[in-house]
């Protein structure tokens, strides 16, 4: 598994989020594999940028970047490596408190 961050500009967000909203049962899908999508300052990132978290088989990223492409976000691109690092830590932390949180209760 890889895991990847993208970016875009705020007001670009709904352009990206309706690729990865198309087609959520098809047997190749953003939804099937999971996503998370962040507001910068909440990631880790830049304000007034939204970042996309997905970890997945590197096949699947080709897969995704050509339909990043009908998408039309100038701004959409894959998250320079010092950004990509700061949110993938972000994410993965917020998912390793909520686990915690679960296990606590249910334990």
């Amino acid at each position: 598994m890889e895991t990847r961050v993208y970016e875009c500009e705020s007001k670009e967000k709904a352009l990206v989020q309706k690729v990865v909203e198309t087609e959520p049962y098809a047997d190749i899908s953003f939804a099937r594999q999971g996503y998370k999508f962040k507001e910068g300052k909440l990631a880790g990132g830049e304000d007034g940028r939204y970042y996309l978290y997905m970890k997945a088989e590197p096949g699947f990223f080709k897969w995704a970047e050509e339909k990043f492409k009908v998408a039309n976000a100038a701004s959409f691109k894959r998250a320079a490596k010092e950004i990509e690092g700061k949110v993938i830590k972000s994410i993965e932390s917020e998912d390793n408190a909520a686990e915690a949180g679960f296990g606590a209760i249910f334990g």
